[in-house]
């Protein structure tokens, strides 16, 4: 298994190759070498299980282990502090290899086939403990390739945090911090290993919070005003819009507050949405339309 989920990324780098097959192995073979290594890696990131903006450990392990490997390291970039870029050789092309390492709240779970939760306030249910780390082995085997073969070049690994709804890789795009590059590469966990041209849904997403007055809401409900009235009669309007949408269009939507005791009026609640299409421009006009 752990060979599978490293091969992913490092079949991307033909880039690089000139006797693609024999080099090819040669890469393969390294990476085998090294799979119980990072195998402890990823299992590592498992455990440690921090959510977007959070992953001081997770961050902190591929860091060390891409310097120790000869990579330079630019961390806390676009004032992120699990941001960083880890880069080796000079001059093009410019290689980037992205690494995403957050975990998704409210999924604990057991390293285990069933369902069985660990006690902790996130999981890796999306594989980006496996995600951060392949990504990582490849870069690492690709400078070694270079290194080898005396290839000039760039290759850069970008620790990209809080994928999860946290919109980490935009702030990354606008610090200017993929100005130079030449191709990105990425990939994800799945069921099988593929490569795949296809584009990925836009999105735009926001919280929505309703301010009202709060009061018993059995002493005296008259004097209330109800933050989750507010919350509610916007997620019946937008339901109803989705008659009137792209058929591809995709909006969904999770109430993050909607008050704290059923006997009290609430006078905070907030719902947060996520609007999708595969072309930005559709998004921005539902998302327009849903504000």
């Amino acid at each position: 298994m752990k060979r599978s989920l490293l091969l992913i990324p490092v079949l991307c780098y033909g880039i690089f190759t000139l006797n693609a097959q024999k080099k090819g192995e040669d890469v393969i073979k390294n990476l085998d070498i090294k799979a119980e290594s990072y195998g402890t890696i990823a299992q590592n990131i498992w455990d440690f299980a921090e959510m977007g903006y959070q992953e001081e450990k997770s961050s902190a392990l591929l860091q060390k282990t891409l310097k120790d490997a000869g990579f330079t390291l630019k961390v806390g970039i676009a004032d992120i502090p699990t941001a960083f870029i880890a880069e080796y050789g000079n001059g093009a092309p410019v290689i980037a290899v992205l690494g995403e390492y957050d975990a998704l709240p409210g999924l604990s779970q057991q390293a285990v086939p069933e369902k069985k939760t660990a006690g902790k306030a996130a999981g890796h249910a999306c594989g980006h403990h496996l995600f951060g780390t392949a990504s990582m082995a490849a870069a690492i085997a690709v400078k070694d390739w270079m290194v080898a073969n005396k290839i000039q070049g760039t290759i850069r690994f970008y620790g990209t945090p809080a994928e999860e709804g946290g919109s980490g890789k935009v702030y990354m795009v606008r610090a200017g911090l993929f100005n130079d590059v030449d191709v990105a590469l990425h990939w994800h966990p799945g069921a099988q290993n593929a490569a795949s041209a296809g584009a990925a849904l836009a999105n735009k997403s926001a919280k929505f919070r309703f301010h009202g007055i709060s009061a018993h809401a059995a002493g005296s409900p008259e004097k209330g005003r109800s933050a989750l009235d507010g919350v509610e009669a916007m997620d019946m309007m937008v339901n109803m819009m989705r008659e009137h949408i792209p058929q591809e269009a995709r909006i969904h939507y999770v109430i993050t507050d909607g008050g704290k005791a059923p006997n009290v009026v609430p006078d905070f609640a907030e719902v947060y949405y996520y609007a999708r299409h595969n072309n930005r421009k559709v998004v921005i006009d539902i998302f327009d339309r849903m504000v």
